[in-house]
């Protein structure tokens, strides 16, 4: 794996932080009821405030569909996201050492690590194959 693809999707999960944490952080769960997106927090309240609100009559299954899909990405779910693939980066970055094997083992278990994180890290990655930074050499 090279420098450029950890940075390349460093900066996506730079975005993505920072849009979640505008829309809300982690205090803001969101939940799909009809074809509105509603804050969790709130579904206790007679009318909970909306998030985002599709056609509220004669809404289609699409439109639920696509309520039920902003639910799935609200901000703290991405924050955890985010958090999580950084601790993946991390022990690309800086694999695990043990003190008590010889530090040949050491590197043959860091090289090990290495190589499954790489492939993780592609697929990950794969993600944003539509991004203008993204470059093919880094498909799995």
């Amino acid at each position: 794996m090279t420098a450029a693809l950890v940075a390349f999707l460093q900066a996506r999960l730079d975005e993505q932080e920072t849009a979640a944490v505008a829309a809300g952080g982690t205090s803001e769960a969101w939940q799909a009821l009809g074809t509105g997106v509603y804050s969790a927090a709130s579904l206790d309240d007679d009318a909970p405030p909306p998030i985002t609100a599709g056609p509220e009559v004669g809404g289609s299954d699409e439109d639920a569909a696509r309520a039920k899909h902003i639910a799935l990405h609200d901000p703290a779910r991405v924050l955890r996201h985010v958090e999580a693939t950084r601790g993946l980066l991390k022990h690309y970055t800086a694999p695990e050492r043990s003190e008590g094997p010889p530090d040949a083992f050491n590197r043959y278990a860091a090289s090990m690590q290495r190589m499954a994180v790489d492939m993780a890290v592609r697929h990950l990655a794969q993600a944003h194959a539509d991004h203008p930074d993204y470059q093919s050499e880094w498909r799995p």
